[in-house]
Formats: C-alpha cells, structure tokens, sequence
C-alpha cells in the first residue's frame, strides 16, 4: 500500500496553524489549486462524519474520519475517487509545534491502486495537491 507524506515548516505557532486547518471546509480558502467546499446537510465542518463537497470539482465528496485537537490532526477518506485510480483513499495533516513561534505540517496519504498507476497517482498527489498547499501555507504564514 503506497504511503504519501510531505512537511512544511510555518512561520507561526502550531495552534495558529490549526485553527485554520481543522476547519474540514476551508482547504479552498487556502489552496491554490482547490475550489471551495461545502459540508453536506449544514453539519459542523469539525464533526467527525461531516462530508465536505466540491461543487465546481464534480461534486467530489470526502469524508472527514478523525479529529483530534489534542493531537492536531485530521483525516479524511475520498468517498470516491477523484478521477485518481485509487481504492481506500485516506489523507491526513497534522500540526505541531517546531518552536513557539514556528510550527511542523505534515499531509499524508494512504492508499491502494494496480502497480502500474502507482507513480502517476504518488505524482499527481504529492506535486499536484499536497506540495502546492504547503506552499500556499508557508506564504500565508511568512
């Protein structure tokens, strides 16, 4: 099962951080390349459950699985796939502190596809969506 992970360092505290990315719809407020969600049925975009949608993506659907403020940290799960060959799809980030005033996110995927697509997809993850949303967060907080 092939495994995505990439980091950023920010320019802010850890809890800062946060407060932005537990918010399961706002990753289009802040990455470039993805358009706004919104949650399914008006439920709390922090209730573990909630299914943020992509309106002007197809209307492609995840589903957020965990939320832990202890811990900083989220994961999702494509409730299809995104127009990626993938089964069993779930992604994660995670927030912690590197200093006071600096902070370490990682975004992680999981998931299973046929060998021969494995590349493309690790590609057009990890290039495509994690590493321009880092970017964009790194920016945000410079």
């Amino acid at each position: 099962m092939p495994r995505i992970v990439t980091s950023a360092v920010l320019d802010a505290p850890a809890q800062e951080v946060w407060e932005l990315l537990r918010d399961f719809s706002a990753i289009g407020s802040w990455h470039p390349f993805l358009p706004e969600a919104k949650i399914e049925g008006g439920d709390p975009a922090d209730r573990v459950g909630a299914v943020r949608v992509f309106p002007a993506a197809g209307g492609h659907r995840e589903r957020l699985v965990a939320l832990d403020d202890a811990e900083r940290s989220t994961r999702y799960a494509f409730e299809d796939t995104a127009g990626l060959p993938v089964r069993g799809y779930v992604s994660g980030l995670r927030v912690t502190p590197a200093s006071d005033t600096m902070s370490l996110v990682e975004w992680t995927a999981d998931f299973d596809c046929d060998a021969t697509d494995e590349p493309q997809v690790i590609s057009q993850v990890r290039d495509g969506i994690f590493l321009p949303g880092l970017t964009a967060l790194k920016e945000r907080y410079a």
